[in-house]
């Protein structure tokens, strides 16, 4: 950045906390305002700096680190990449990069992950598979504390695996978890209006009973996921789909015992596990890592400035209700540890 674009840049961040020091003190603005103002902000920062990757000339082995919940929304703004928390995004543009790098031998998965939504696990195995299908280049992974359901699931694009052995991982299997109010509701003389189309539309609505044909339904779909994840673990290890439902139903294991039901293929630390995999290539190959830019370290300062703020305005009865409806996401397939 230039000295121009880091005096604009610091301009910004003292225009935003005052503007959120003063909206404190005075009581007039909502938590949203607060958040419009940080989405802007970031927009500043972003369009300030180039976002594009830089590779290395030599021969490298790219590390792309898998961490925290497994997510489709991304809980950082598009274009800041590194900047704390899963960016589903830039995962799958940064893949496509490398995929395109003709200094790049391969990637190494660095994953400490529970897992996450089931969707956002699908599309980075997906586009991993693609990656190597279009490169012929492998991959590897490495699973530090913690690689369980949808993390493992991704996992199963690597052609070899190792962890930590503290490492709890494997977990496979899926679920759907929501809530029924409908109890409470009634409790405090709630009614949930639903004009619906047929009697399964809007299946899982807060305030609504759930019957018995819901269930079903439901279960259909967890089944059918199931045996979908099932099949991609059965491709990534190659063994058989009833093998794999014998020895995992839906457990958490020590890396130990992963490795015995050949679910990972060795246990070691780091390290050691990164130059095992420079020793496939030969001298000369290094493993690059992606580090956090002078940008993305501040947009979590900005973040961090923002909870701040935020928590210390007092919140009225109704944005408290507008921040449970918003926060309910529906129902959505989990791939996660438990």
């Amino acid at each position: 950045m230039t000295k121009r674009q880091w005096i604009w840049l610091i301009a910004a961040v003292v225009i935003f906390a005052a503007a959120g020091a003063v909206s404190v003190a005075m009581n007039t603005w909502s938590r949203q305002s607060y958040a419009d103002r940080l989405e802007q902000t970031a927009g500043l920062i972003s369009g300030m700096t180039e976002t594009a990757a830089e590779f290395p000339e030599e021969e490298f082995i790219a590390r792309l680190d898998i961490k925290g919940m497994i997510v489709s929304e991304s809980s950082v703004p598009t274009g800041l990449a590194s900047a704390g928390g899963f960016d589903l995004d830039h995962i799958l543009s940064y893949i496509d990069a490398l995929a395109e790098c003709p200094s790049n031998a391969g990637i190494l998965l660095y994953i400490d992950s529970g897992g996450g939504e089931m969707n956002a696990s699908d599309e980075v195995y997906l586009k991993l598979m693609d990656y190597k299908a279009a490169t012929g280049r492998p991959i590897y992974a490495y699973f530090d504390g913690t690689a369980c359901s949808g993390a493992y699931y991704i996992a199963m694009a690597a052609d070899e695996i190792w962890a930590n052995r503290n490492c709890i991982c494997v977990n496979i299997g899926v679920y759907i978890s929501t809530y029924n109010l409908k109890g409470l509701f009634d409790r405090y003389g709630v009614e949930e209006i639903m004009i619906r189309s047929g009697p399964n539309k809007g299946i899982g609505s807060l305030g609504q009973e759930w019957t018995a044909e819901h269930r079903a339904i439901y279960q259909s779909i967890v089944d059918l996921y199931y045996d979908q994840f099932l099949e991609v673990v059965s491709a990534g290890r190659g063994m058989p789909k009833d093998t794999v439902k014998a020895l995992d139903d839906g457990r958490e294991m020590l890396a130990s015992q992963a490795l015995s039901r050949d679910f990972i293929d060795g246990v070691g630390r780091y390290q050691e596990y990164a130059e095992q995999v420079t020793g496939y290539f030969g001298e000369g190959v290094t493993i690059y890592e992606e580090t956090a830019s002078q940008t993305d370290m501040l947009w979590q300062l900005l973040q961090n400035l923002y909870g701040k703020l935020a928590a210390l305005t007092p919140h009225s009865e109704a944005e408290i209700l507008r921040d449970l409806a918003e926060s309910d996401p529906g129902i959505v397939v989990m791939a996660y540890a438990g």
